[in-house]
């Protein structure tokens, strides 16, 4: 009986850290997965390689308007931003997203590094989640956000484009 216990648990200690592994955020960011986050229709898709989740997701990387990656200097894991059309001149917040800790593609909560956006577009990252806290200035690209105003790498809760 006792022989039977120490097998069960074991058994079931080896499942969790199986399971605790696959589906902590972490361990999709180690294994250099990268997302597509379509922002007209709130569809995460992830791969590999950012080539790999475009196609699956069967976006052009045309609809690209923006590049987060959790690494400075365009480095690491990436969150690809798309969506239907090009951003307009002003800042009228066209795209959002409120809450970084569900991309899908992990928790991106205060691990965002450096930015690179597209198509006339620029991005504003919040202190906490659903815009609230501080905000950063309009930021076109950064290779190294702690850079930015009082510093935003590993800071942002929510995003917003324009």
């Amino acid at each position: 009986m006792r022989t039977r216990m120490i097998a069960v648990a074991g058994t079931m200690l080896g499942a969790m850290g199986v399971l605790g592994a696959a589906g902590s955020p972490a361990t999709a960011a180690e294994q250099g997965r990268d997302c597509v986050v379509n922002l007209d229709t709130r569809a995460v898709t992830c791969a590999a390689t950012e080539e790999q989740a475009l196609r699956a997701a069967g976006v052009a990387a045309s609809r690209v308007i923006a590049r987060t990656y959790d690494g400075r200097n365009y480095s690491g894991a990436v969150h690809t931003w798309v969506q239907s059309r090009a951003c307009t001149p002003g800042y009228d917040r066209e795209w959002q997203w409120a809450d970084l800790r569900h991309t899908s593609g992990g928790n991106w909560n205060n691990r965002i590094s450096s930015v690179r956006t597209y198509q006339r577009c620029d991005v504003r990252f919040y202190d906490g989640l659903n815009f609230q806290g501080a905000a950063s200035t309009w930021i076109d690209a950064s290779a190294n956000l702690a850079t930015v105003g009082g510093g935003w790498s590993n800071r942002a809760g929510s995003i917003k484009f324009s």
